[in-house]
């Protein structure tokens, strides 16, 4: 547990280091991190609430509100005004999960309504990443090597929130669960986009060195789904990978 610990803060160091290098990037890259950011807000969210976690830990709580605030301020900054919208009905769904318990004497006070409270934050998350997604195909400034990470970070987001998901009882989203075969589909494009990506030279197999061994921590739980479930040691070793390959997209395509 120490090392969760440890990670987490690592987490949240690396999140706010992202917005300072945002500025010089494209907007390839800054709608590439309201994707992540995307991912990052909403598997949080869940976190937060886990009870098959550690649920309530404030660092979650923390990392999705100022996750939004940044979301807000990317849309507002590419003046995607269809983002925007979307965010502000996500922004209406998070502020209503105060409705749920907030700690784990309220908890056993009483019987939680995650379907009620949770299900329109994955709803509205949905929506905005088709919107990122299609903001991203229109673009025509991504370099190849940009394009790749982002892809490669896209599908760890997928991932991270997709075992979220699945780890969380009585939320009733069965139609946003990932099937065995999506699991399985999904993580070999992973592995086959580190490999690749790793030999193109040996700048980018630095890079991606951490993030790869964040990753291949995370497989095996990706994979146990029986029952076992570490929500947070997922999540926060996912959300580095994910976000360290996002610094990598910066720093190899300066």
């Amino acid at each position: 547990m120490k090392g969760f610990k440890w990670v987490a803060w690592g987490f949240a160091l690396l999140v706010a280091m992202l917005p300072a290098h945002a500025t010089q990037a494209s907007s390839a890259q800054a709608i590439q991190e309201m994707r992540s950011l995307g991912f990052s807000v909403c598997a949080n969210i869940l976190v937060y609430f886990n009870e098959n976690g550690s649920p309530y830990e404030l660092r979650n709580k923390q990392a999705y509100l100022q996750g939004m605030t940044r979301l807000q301020s990317l849309a507002a900054s590419q003046r995607l005004e269809d983002v925007s919208a979307e965010l502000s009905r996500l922004q209406s769904s998070v502020a209503d999960t105060a409705e749920l318990p907030q700690s784990e004497v309220e908890l056993r006070r009483t019987s939680p309504g995650y379907t009620r409270w949770l299900l329109p934050v994955l709803d509205s998350h949905a929506r905005l990443q088709e919107l990122l997604d299609a903001h991203y195909r229109r673009i025509d400034n991504a370099e190849e090597l940009q394009s790749s990470l982002h892809a490669l970070s896209r599908d760890i987001g997928q991932l991270l929130l997709g075992y979220q998901i699945a780890s969380f009882s009585r939320l009733g989203a069965e139609q946003w669960v990932m099937s065995a075969q999506q699991v399985l589909d999904q993580d070999q494009r992973v592995l086959d986009s580190f490999t690749g990506l790793s030999s193109l030279n040996p700048a980018v197999e630095k890079q991606l060195a951490d993030p790869a061994r964040q990753y291949a921590f995370s497989r095996e739980q990706l994979f146990n789904q029986s029952g076992r479930w570490m929500p947070n040691g997922v999540g926060r070793y996912l959300g580095m990978a994910m976000l360290k390959i996002d610094q990598a997209a910066i720093e190899l395509t300066k």
